[in-house]
């Protein structure tokens, strides 16, 4: 049998892919080694456009008065975790009431509005934690960034080449068994590798003296895993409400929750496990 011909628009899809992707990615590697208040400010734009996307999603309407609060609540959180501010329970809980009442009062779905505000936040102060806990903090950031970006290449490519059984059909078509195989060897390889290169070891000895550097393959390996699960979770949110793309604006890419999705679980996996 044949192989069907790549068709013009699979092919230029993909080349708006790679073009996106070699934009993208020194600016965020820079960012990231920058810190401080590029850092910052890098964070809380995603946080908002993810929380501008959630509300395209799930309310047909991105900027609307749950977005607002939302957006309040988060960029006070975010100041507070960056700069070590904590403000008493009451700044953070008004946010929350007044979100609640826009909800009754616009009907709205509130429990997808917090949701979606619980999802923004989680990685987002993160991935803050993970870069200012530590002065090694960058290293931390990049390699969770390498397992993801190294798992969703793996899995693409092992994906589109390998095929095979279905992961989730219902849920997101296009996923394979074969590509979160692929993707999951990639990621173990390339995040082994930069963990060497970081010194990660010497960094998470001195955090926690039972580290041994064995554990640096199965940890890899769920932390690929897992980052897959956010990308099944938010095809899931997108097939509930009958939407193909969180949005469009990043090229060949779709939208911003397009291309964090698997970040979304695996930063706050990364800081759960240090943090413990």
């Amino acid at each position: 049998m044949t192989n069907s011909p790549v068709s013009p628009s699979k092919k230029s899809g993909l080349m708006l892919r790679v073009i996106s992707a070699l934009v993208m990615l020194p600016v965020a590697i820079s960012i990231i080694l920058l810190g401080g208040v590029p850092y910052i400010i890098f964070v809380g734009l995603l946080t908002v456009m993810i929380l501008y996307e959630w509300n395209g999603i799930t309310e047909k309407k991105s900027f609307n008065g749950a977005f607002v609060l939302q957006t309040i609540l988060s960029l006070i959180l975010v100041y507070s975790m960056f700069y070590r501010h904590y403000f008493d329970f009451i700044v953070y809980l008004v946010p929350v009431a007044l979100l609640g009442g826009i909800c009754f009062y616009q009907k709205m779905k509130f429990h997808f509005a917090l949701l979606g505000a619980v999802y923004a936040l989680l990685p987002a102060l993160s991935l803050i934690w993970l870069r200012t806990f530590s002065e090694q903090g960058a290293w931390i950031v990049l390699w969770t960034m390498i397992i993801v970006w190294s798992m969703d290449t793996g899995a693409y490519f092992a994906g589109k080449n390998i095929g095979g059984p279905k992961m989730a059909p219902s849920i997101s078509p296009n996923k394979t068994w074969a590509g979160l195989i692929g993707g999951a060897l990639t990621a173990v390889i390339m995040g082994t590798i930069a963990a060497y290169y970081f010194d990660l070891n010497a960094i998470f000895s001195t955090m926690n003296p039972a580290w041994r550097s064995e554990f640096f393959i199965p940890l890899t390996a769920f932390l690929a895993i897992w980052s897959q699960m956010g990308d099944l979770a938010e095809s899931a949110l997108k097939r509930h409400f009958n939407v193909k793309d969180s949005g469009t604006i990043i090229p060949g890419h779709g939208g911003v929750m397009d291309r964090v999705d698997a970040i979304v679980f695996a930063a706050p996996a990364v800081a759960l496990f240090l943090y413990v």
